[in-house]
């Protein structure tokens, strides 16, 4: 699933290339009302909370996606061939890249598609308060919350720490490949619960979870999944897993092999000797 990382970079890169631009139509692998609702609609300014990515539009609504599982932005153009949507890149014949569910046709001749696989993305056209509605019912993004809030709301939940950490409730954006790589950076076991960490624990995980998101985006995010960029290529933090990924292998700081377990029913990796 993207997580903070992957889609900041979606935002950043959509930034770049839709701002600005005005639906002319939408196709969909389903029948919608999409096409007819965004018409005519300019894209004023896009944002992000979480995983939740927002296009606010100059009929001051909200196109709201959710990525979820398997999906991923592609920015190019495509022509329909028979049933088939192809384009003349490469790369975008990719298999990746070839689960096209909406196209969505701008002003300026060029095409944002969604490929999502396993079908579980969520497009949405929503008003003002149904955003606000929505951010009510979700956890601060962790690249904005302050130190402070952050150890308050940490004291306040109890059950184990990973899964803290994925719950978007608690904090809106961390998934099972960074939660398991900010627990390796803080020194901490990921079985460990959160009413247990001291003080200098509490510490390390604030900071680590700033350096670890910040590093996933200036990789431009993780492909080890579906994961890809606008123009169909892979992120690269996949090349610079600390424990994700990598069972059996030496831990980076002590050469101790790396361990998998299932916690939550989701697959944890974590040095048996370097965290505790």
């Amino acid at each position: 699933m993207p997580e903070l990382p992957e889609v900041e970079t979606t935002v950043l890169l959509l930034r770049k290339k839709t701002l600005n631009k005005v639906f002319v139509c939408v196709w969909g692998e389903k029948k919608n009302n999409l096409s007819k609702k965004l018409k005519g609609k300019r894209i004023e300014k896009i944002t992000r909370h979480g995983k939740g990515i927002f296009f606010h539009l100059s009929s001051k609504e909200i196109l709201f996606i959710h990525l979820r599982m398997t999906g991923h932005l592609l920015y190019g153009k495509w022509e329909r061939k028979g049933k088939e949507w192809l384009s003349e890149e490469k790369i975008m014949q990719h298999p990746k890249n070839g689960f096209l569910r909406y196209i969505f046709f701008l002003s300026n001749g060029k095409q944002l598609a969604l490929s999502d696989q396993r079908k579980f993305a969520t497009i949405n056209l929503i008003s003002r308060k149904e955003k606000e509605d929505y951010l009510s019912r979700i956890g601060p993004d962790p690249l904005e919350i302050k130190k402070e809030d952050f150890f308050r709301i940490l004291k306040e939940r109890r059950g184990r720490i990973k899964s803290l950490l994925m719950n978007q409730q608690f904090i809106s954006g961390i998934g099972n490949i960074y939660a398991s790589e900010i627990l390796f950076k803080a020194k901490i076991r990921p079985e460990r619960n959160a009413d247990s960490l001291k003080q200098k624990e509490m510490e390390r995980l604030y900071l680590n979870m700033k350096t670890i998101l910040r590093k996933g985006l200036s990789l431009q995010g993780d492909s080890t999944s579906d994961f890809r960029l606008l123009d169909g290529r892979k992120g690269g933090y996949q090349e610079k897993h600390l424990v994700y990924n990598r069972k059996n292998l030496p831990c980076p700081v002590c050469k101790k092999k790396i361990t998998k377990t299932i916690l939550g029913g989701r697959g944890t990796y974590f040095c048996p000797k370097f965290q505790k």
